[in-house]
């Protein structure tokens, strides 16, 4: 018997229907959605808060099992009805057969909908919307469930760390750059250490930064040749765990040997802009609000920020970011942002870059609390620790 039809067709508002078409293994929102992780495409509907997936009979069982929906429908039966009827059992084909049977004319798809599908979807009589901003908007809310799958990762990237930390320790300096084992400690030796500690840990990474000296100016430069002595040494670690799909991320600048009181300045300035930010971070404040304290304590310190040779030097990237099943996700900590809500996790990360002397930058993840925020990065960020004799 069938209900009463779920056409939205002209009423002006957003669609009652949302729709995508990806890989689990690639699409963030699709996972998020419905935790079935797939190498190939298939089908996300969702009306009135039923949610459907359809997939080929290849993943009909282990979807039965894994897959947190409402419901989960073959391809099959579409496939054999089109054949008959002479038309391709496409995808799109598929899907716009699907919604036809439920009256449905128009669907929401994200902004980075394929336009192969969407064209496919139109010429069948679907209108397909992109939507603007966040899918699934409580994708930015984690539970303490998923903050506890983020510390999990972070866990394995600050184990890793203190590997490095503890090899730069047995190290010896020769002629400013470090030896260890005889020979130059690189920037490729100690990301594969890294690389190999977290793939015991089940974590994936890629892009790891082990960047020294000048290198360290280019904040996305992963670093290449031997490790500088007396000059910062900045390591960005931002790995996903291979079953949960949950990212963590943290910078660490390191030093080795002794240390210039202008490179110890630059690291406390560093660190006290980070620690005014972090104190702000609350529910109720707008994120942009952290990235301005760090902002005032640069320049209340001289440390100035502008183009200088051609060149940006000083602090001139934002100063945070969301974490969860993509390294770079909602809310923004920067000079635009939003209102931090319980949930949330962000980064706070600040970073001096002045060529010729080197790039500093600390980063801490934050889970946003009912009362204020718990710090899920606990590698110390003291001098002591980091600036290894």
């Amino acid at each position: 018997m069938m209900g009463k039809p779920e056409s939205d067709a002209g009423t002006g508002d957003a669609p009652s229907a949302k729709l995508i078409i990806a890989a689990g293994e690639t699409n963030p929102d699709l996972y998020y959605r419905t935790r079935f992780l797939t190498p190939d495409p298939y089908v996300f509907i969702e009306i009135g808060g039923r949610t459907t997936i359809l997939v080929n009979d290849l993943e009909v069982d282990r979807a039965k099992k894994q897959a947190r929906v409402d419901e989960i429908l073959p391809t099959r039966s579409w496939e054999e009805a089109l054949s008959k009827s002479g038309r391709p059992a496409s995808t799109v084909n598929i899907v716009s057969s699907f919604l036809e049977e439920r009256h449905i004319s128009s669907v929401s798809v994200p902004f980075d909908f394929p336009v192969g599908y969407a064209d496919g979807l139109s010429a069948n009589g679907i209108r397909p919307v992109p939507l603007s901003g966040l899918f699934f908007p409580d994708r930015a809310l984690k539970t303490r469930e998923e903050a506890r799958w983020i510390r999990e990762v972070q866990v394995g990237v600050e184990e890793a760390l203190w590997v490095v930390a503890r090899i730069l320790a047995e190290s010896e300096v020769r002629d400013g750059f470090i030896y260890s084992g005889g020979i130059p400690f690189t920037s490729e030796r100690a990301k594969s250490i890294l690389k190999r500690e977290m793939l015991e840990r089940n974590l994936l990474a890629q892009h790891t930064i082990v960047a020294g000296g000048e290198q360290a100016c280019d904040p996305h430069m992963e670093g290449s040749g031997p490790l500088p002595a007396h000059l910062p040494i900045v390591c960005d670690i931002f790995p996903k765990h291979e079953e949960s799909r949950y990212f963590a991320d943290m910078t660490r600048t390191l030093f080795k040997g002794p240390v210039s009181a202008a490179h110890k300045a630059l690291y406390h300035a560093v660190l006290e802009a980070q620690e005014k930010a972090i104190a702000l971070a609350r529910p109720g404040i707008e994120s942009k609000e952290l990235h301005h304290a760090v902002v005032r304590s640069f320049e209340e310190a001289g440390h100035h920020t502008g183009l200088k040779n051609g060149r940006m030097e000083g602090f001139f990237h934002g100063t945070g970011h969301g974490v969860g099943l993509e390294i770079h996700e909602a809310p923004r900590v920067g000079r635009t942002g939003e209102i931090l809500k319980p949930g949330h996790v962000i980064t706070v990360e600040p970073g001096l870059y002045y060529p010729g002397q080197g790039g500093v930058r600390i980063e801490d993840m934050l889970y946003i609390t009912e009362t204020g925020a718990e710090n899920l990065t606990t590698f110390p960020k003291d001098w002591g620790t980091v600036a290894i004799p």
